[in-house]
């Protein structure tokens, strides 16, 4: 009947947005180097012009996969104290045939509150082009070929829309915190009246950081705790992640990092997933390897990635190798 087939359009419909937006805000970053992708005012770790490249390939518990690749960096103006921050990323879902393309613009000022102590505030205007059904195969298509006659492919149309985004990061010698508020606008992200509309919720990502010296001149210690909070667009659930990373940086320019992800909904909490980094910093040039393995079977993103890092930066860096920041 009609009715059902409403249905079916609206749970389809549902599922690809919340695929495609809990991909895109956080999942997929499983590096502390790629913290500004989500939130630009990680862009004062080093106070320096630079652009990295990262491209992560996933294989879920269902040998589903995806693949997300990152270009992203920004541009320091020293003399005015500002950067203009920039990324675009591409996510593609082998499992349903979907695309998401993102592009986002900062302006991240740098105020300094004394002379160890820094404050980078942001915002940022994001673009995404979400859900293309490129590679969909519809039943009709299989069993006799040609364009689907399908609800869901005759009545799914995707809509570009823009949102803003604002955050803050500080750090001193020792310590680091950052806030960002997402979505600000909650844009439509459908075509249907403003009453039935799918619009996005509001997202909240917090950071605390602290780093020292372990041993003198030969190895250092930075811990990151980080907490999202990723609102169902149902308001009928709530999800929240919990993220903790131990980074071991030694002299030689080696650093190695630890990671373990926890999550909580309206139905279960357990451990999500844990992972592992590998970096080898030049004065110039970085280099990294990623790698996330799934924990539970209880969450959407049942995801293990295998990801690679580059970054370069246009002026050599004078952070010591023991520190992140």
């Amino acid at each position: 009947s009609y009715l059902l087939m409403k249905i079916k359009l609206n749970l389809f419909l549902i599922f690809c947005l919340c695929l495609t937006q809990s991909v895109a805000q956080n999942s997929s970053v499983i590096s502390f180097d790629s913290f500004e992708i989500t939130n630009p005012s990680y862009v004062g770790l080093y106070d320096v012009s630079h652009i990295s490249v990262d491209t992560k390939q996933s294989f879920d518990l269902f040998d589903k996969s995806s693949n997300n690749s990152s270009l992203y960096g920004a541009i320091y103006f020293e003399n005015l104290n500002f950067f203009i921050a920039y990324s675009a990323s591409t996510y593609n879902f082998s499992e349903v045939g979907i695309s998401q393309n993102n592009l986002s613009l900062s302006y991240v000022y740098r105020l300094q509150l004394s002379e160890t102590n820094y404050l980078y505030p942001n915002v940022s205007v994001n673009y995404y082009s979400p859900g293309q059904l490129s590679n969909l195969l519809f039943e009709d298509q299989i069993l006799f070929g040609g364009i689907s006659s399908d609800i869901l492919a005759s009545n799914y149309n995707q809509k570009q829309y823009f949102d803003v985004n604002a955050g803050l990061m500080f750090r001193s010698l020792s310590l680091i915190g950052a806030l960002s508020i997402n979505n600000l606008l909650k844009a439509k992200i459908t075509d249907d009246v403003e009453s039935q509309a799918k619009k996005l919720k509001r997202t909240i990502d917090i950071n605390l950081g602290y780093q020292r010296e372990l041993i003198r001149n030969t190895l250092g210690i930075a811990i990151i705790g980080s907490y999202y909070y990723r609102p169902s667009m149902t308001n009928q659930y709530n999800f929240s992640e919990f993220r903790l990373d131990q980074i071991f940086s030694f002299d030689i320019g080696l650093e190695i990092g630890v990671f373990q992800e926890f999550f909580s909904n309206s139905f279960s909490s357990d451990m999500k997933s844990i992972g592992a980094n590998a970096k080898i910093k030049f004065p110039r040039f970085n280099v990294g390897v990623n790698y996330k393995a799934s924990q539970s079977k209880e969450v959407q993103n049942l995801d293990n990635y295998l990801g690679v890092f580059l970054r370069f930066n246009f002026k050599e860096s004078t952070l010591e190798n023991l520190f992140k920041w």
